[in-house]
């Protein structure tokens, strides 16, 4: 009995211990980038690492960090992945680290909905849609000398 028990649970659905919560990118014009921002939470016991974003409408798709370049300036520079640790939410969001969604093919308008294949090493492939919305003003990043 315990051994079918076992093997019940190995087959469940790893994809149930990543939750997604509230993504969105950016408005964009074509031919440039915009940001997919969202929440991931693992509820598993063990760590799992996101290391790959598509979306049809983007040419080129980045996991990015964005780091202080120094002199008051702020950089961006890909990741290639992101680790979640175990039992924890990890965020991704404006000014730390996001999905670049590079080279687009159209025009992203607020409140479009895209669709977004996220690839874990455990989890696998989660599908999730995300709607495009305007910055807020106090969230865009000033520029001063």
């Amino acid at each position: 009995m315990n051994l079918l028990l076992a093997l019940l649970l190995s087959f469940s659905n790893p994809s149930d211990k990543i939750k997604i919560v509230d993504p969105w990118m950016r408005v964009g014009a074509q031919g440039q980038a915009t940001g997919l921002f969202f929440k991931i939470e693992n509820n598993s016991d063990k760590a799992d690492t996101l290391y790959k974003v598509e979306f049809e409408l983007a040419g080129k798709v980045e996991i990015h960090e964005t780091y202080d370049a120094g002199d008051d300036m702020m950089g961006m520079r890909e990741v290639g992945q992101i680790v979640i640790p175990a039992k924890s939410t990890f965020e991704l969001k404006p000014g730390a680290h996001h999905v670049m969604l590079m080279k687009l093919k159209q025009d992203i308008k607020k409140g479009y909905v895209g669709d977004v294949t996220l690839h874990f090493k455990k989890a696998g492939k989660i599908m999730i849609k995300a709607e495009a919305k305007e910055m807020m003003k106090k969230q865009t990043m000033e520029h001063q000398h």
